[in-house]
């Protein structure tokens, strides 16, 4: 019985010796790591809160790498729309209708300066961050807006923006270089050697958009009758003179402007004892003399507004046609050769250089094009296209400036030159427009970055929150453990002793 006794308290002793080791163990691996323990399991009551807890972490972690990236490209974006904003104010500049200083090489000092910020604008608009490019939606895996030589003067035998300019401008002046006006010569009737009347007739050369359209004509000329316009298309109008007008009559002559044909040339002739002032026609010797001094004067008038005025408008269409391909719009050219007599435009897809070959699909929103989810309900979108109005007008009228050719540098060339300038500064700054739409993107862009700064701030607060929680759920008291490992180590020391004393117990010493 006593021997019995003696056995199992040694086996009791062993264990609890064990248990010790054990705890002393786990504690002292509590006090190592700073944790409950290394399972789920040893946390207790609390463990599915922690598992949640450590999941929505996991989560902010997640969205704040995607946060890191989209940072990255909107600030990008914002430093790189206010430069080109900062482009657009310097080419206004540039685009000077008083500074017509030709150079060496057949351009004018501004168009040199327009093409440096046209190459810089280029440049911006192909940036590229780790593979992404910011002005290409998402497809973009090269270059957005194709190379300026290319733009210019096409490659790889598709057509350019020069060959755009040639092509309207032959539409448009027409074979006369008079805007498709035919003027016919005049017709006089005698009563022998005294001319009785006197006509000649300028009409439209037919039905279509290029050109000149005749608007209206009116007349205060005494002894000479006009007929028409009609308001029909195409459109004429005679004049007739049965006798000589009076010094200080005049005709005025409104003709419209393709391609929408709402904006009005007018010309205005006085009659005049001579033709030397501007604006004048003189009154000849005979009815005859006079209706050909007037019909000489008008055909100068109508040729100079074609060379000029006419031409401008010319190539603002053609470059509107070469670079109008937002949301896959195609360029529209003039269906011809010949082009001086075309009636029509054709589509310019398969023919024509695409200057821009980024996402370029049907939408209403090009910032749908890159979207980054940052918190589980909220995905922003931030893709922008360099074909979208604002940027594509910056290229375009730099691009247009750059082309056109005043190297002839005459009078008629200047005034040219001031026309396609101040054409290209209404584009670049519409009158009564405050905000230009580059700044509108510029807003948006920076929106969107305001709201992902802010997730990131709530992301991190929450994260903070989150990870405190499980702290406290999986930590320990470091000082409560380390009084604990002190007290199992007493323990331990003590209970071995104990042990040694029993294990060393014989019968003789029991008896």
């Amino acid at each position: 019985m006593t021997f019995s006794t003696i056995t199992t308290s040694r086996s009791y002793i062993t264990q609890q010796l064990g248990d010790l080791s054990s705890l002393l163990s786990e504690k002292t691996t509590q006090l190592a790591t700073g944790k409950v323990g290394t399972t789920y399991g040893e946390i207790g009551d609390n463990r599915l809160l922690d598992i949640q807890l450590t999941q929505k972490v996991s989560l902010i972690e997640s969205y704040q790498e995607t946060i890191t990236i989209s940072n990255l490209h909107l600030e990008t974006l914002s430093m790189s729309l206010e430069r080109l904003e900062s482009l657009r104010q310097d080419s206004k500049s540039a685009l000077d209708t008083n500074d017509f200083v030709m150079q060496d090489d057949g351009q004018t000092q501004t168009q040199t300066r327009a093409e440096l910020l046209l190459t810089e604008a280029r440049n911006i608009l192909n940036t590229e961050i780790a593979g992404y490019y910011i002005f290409g939606g998402t497809d973009a895996i090269t270059d957005p807006v194709a190379a300026l030589d290319a733009i210019m003067d096409g490659a790889g035998g598709l057509d350019g923006l020069r060959t755009y300019l040639s092509e309207y401008q032959e539409a448009n002046l027409g074979a006369s270089d008079n805007g498709r006006l035919t003027i016919s010569p005049l017709t006089t009737n005698f009563a022998g050697l005294v001319p009785t009347d006197s006509t000649f007739t300028i009409a439209e050369d037919g039905a279509h958009d290029f050109g000149f359209d005749i608007s209206s004509v009116t007349s205060t000329l005494t002894n000479a009758a006009l007929t028409g316009p009609l308001g029909a298309d195409p459109d004429s109008f005679d004049v007739q003179f049965t006798g000589q007008p009076n010094l200080g009559d005049s005709i005025t002559v409104e003709l419209t402007l393709p391609p929408a044909h709402t904006e009005t040339v007018t010309i205005e002739l006085t009659a005049a004892s001579t033709s030397e002032v501007e604006g004048t026609f003189a009154i000849g010797a005979d009815l005859e003399e006079t209706a050909q001094n007037l019909l000489t004067a008008l055909t100068a008038e109508i040729e100079h507004h074609a060379q000029t005025t006419l031409r401008a408008v010319s190539d603002e269409w053609a470059s509107d046609e070469f670079f109008a391909t937002f949301s896959g719009e195609e360029p529209l050219r003039v269906d011809g050769p010949p082009f001086d007599s075309a009636t029509a435009q054709i589509s310019g897809a398969g023919s024509t250089v695409e200057w821009y070959t980024g996402r370029n699909t049907a939408t209403t929103d090009p910032r749908s094009d890159k979207n980054a989810v940052v918190d589980s309900n909220l995905t922003v979108s931030y893709g922008v296209r360099a074909n979208e109005t604002p940027l594509k007008e910056l290229v375009q009228s730099l691009a247009t400036f750059v082309a056109a050719d005043f190297s002839g540098g005459t009078q008629t060339d200047e005034e040219y030159y001031n026309e396609l300038s101040a054409n290209l500064r209404s584009i670049l700054q519409p009158v009564g427009i405050d905000q230009s739409g580059i700044v509108d993107i510029a807003t948006d862009i920076a929106i969107t970055h305001r709201t992902v700064s802010l997730t990131s701030d709530r992301h991190v607060q929450m994260k903070s929150t989150y990870e405190g929680t499980i702290a406290e759920i999986e930590g320990i008291d470091q000082n409560q453990v380390a009084a604990e490992i002190l007290q199992l180590q007493y323990n331990i020391e003590v209970s071995y002793r104990a042990t040694s004393i029993v294990f060393n117990l014989s019968l003789s010493d029991y008896l």
